[in-house]
This record gives structure tokens, sequence and C-alpha cells, in this order.
């Protein structure tokens, strides 16, 4: 009997080695990547500017921050206040949309007077690793990443409009884009008050300097706020 049992155990076991198959083992590692958004500008100079004209010679030629390109009649003042300083650091393509609050600026002594804003007006420059278009149309030039309507890619004076106004945006370039770091996009504005400048802008200061303008704007100071904002350029 023993003998018969041991044969029987022995059979099923060769049996199980005759069928069994490989084992495999299967493991999950899940991998995910965050890209969270990175905008900010970061204004470092010139968050505050005021023109004051106390000479005719100011009535006459303006006050200017750029006496160099300055085009009125005569030398405009030239004084390094009216310059703004800022950078942008965004991880995606973005631009920047600004503009005054007010469609005119309001006397403080008295809020019915009102000045146009374009006797206000602007340059933009650049000195970061990227740079604003110079063929002429958005997209033309390889290797430029800015692009600014107002100022056509940044050759000439803006006048101040009212918000909302796309200053600076990517320049739709195929292989590169504004996106970067505050050292690839630096940024200054250099303002200038009643120097009839900027012909050839989308939109020209006033072309009648401070002294001959009809009617003659009341003696007041003159404040609106300016908004720039920051965002994704789609």
């Amino acid at each position: 009997m023993k003998k018969n049992l041991l044969l029987v155990s022995l059979s099923l076991f060769i049996f199980q080695l005759g069928f069994s198959q490989a084992i495999s083992d299967r493991n999950v590692i899940p991998v995910a990547v965050n890209l969270n958004q990175v905008l900010r500008m970061a204004i470092s100079n010139g968050g505050n500017i005021e023109f004051t004209f106390n000479t005719i010679d100011q009535y006459k030629n303006g006050i200017s921050g750029d006496q160099a390109t300055s085009v009125s009649a005569g030398t405009a003042t030239s004084d390094p206040m009216y310059v703004t300083d800022f950078t942008v650091a965004s991880s995606t393509r973005w631009k920047v949309t600004y503009g005054a609050e007010e469609a005119t600026f309001l006397g403080t002594d008295d809020p019915s007077n009102t000045l146009a804003l374009n006797n206000v007006g602007y340059t933009i420059t650049e000195s970061g690793t990227h740079q604003f278009e110079t063929g002429g149309a958005q997209g033309t030039t390889a290797g430029e990443e800015l692009w600014s309507i107002p100022t056509l890619a940044a050759t000439t004076v803006a006048a101040l409009e009212t918000y909302p106004v796309v200053l600076i945006e990517d320049n739709n370039s195929a292989t590169n884009a504004n996106a970067g770091d505050a050292t690839d996009n630096i940024f200054q504005l250099v303002w200038r008050c009643g120097t009839t400048e900027g012909g050839a802008a989308t939109v020209p200061m006033n072309a009648e300097n401070l002294i001959d303008q009809q009617p003659s704007p009341t003696p007041d100071r003159y404040v609106v706020n300016v908004l720039f904002d920051l965002s994704i350029d789609n």
C-alpha cells in the first residue's frame, strides 16, 4: 500500500511541472509634470512721473526725458526723472497691456478741468536678451521676440492712450518666444510732455504745444493713473 501511494504522489508532481507557466510581475510608477504659470512684472524706477511747467520755454518746447531724440521745436528739457524701468518674467508667451484709467487728465484743484492724454508721450527700448522686431512687420525677423504696435516696434514716440492698449507682445516667431526671466525682458519707458512728437506713430502726440492750444489749458495739477497689466499672449 505504501508503495502505491508513493507512485501516485510522484505522478502528480511530474504532471504539475509539465503544465507550469512563466510567472511575471508588473509595477506602476506614476510620473507627473506640473507646469505652474509664472507671470511677474517689476517696476524698479520711475513709478511716479510728474511734469512741472515753470517757464515759457517749457510751454513752447515741452519737457522730455530724452533730449537727444526730441523732434520738438527747440530743445526739450532733459531729465532722468521722466524714465520708467521695468522687467518681465514669464514662463510662456506674454503681453503687457497698458493705458490711462480715464479718458483725460483731471485737475486736482478743479476736477472739471481736463487735459488731453496725447499731450504726454513715451518711447520704449529694450536692453535684455529679447529684442524688438526690426524687419518692419510682426514675425519678420527670426530670433527677435518682441513686438509693439503703438511705438511701431520701438522705433517712434507714441502718445498716451486710454486703457486697454497692448504695449508689448510676442513677435509670433515659430521658433522664438518672448518667455524668459528678468534678464531676457528689460524695458525702459522715456516719458515726455508737450513735445509734439511721434508723427509716424499709430497714435502720435498732440501736434500743438501747450502754449498754442485752444482753449489754453487751465493752470492746475492734472493727474491720471496709468495701468500696466501682464498676461498670457495666446
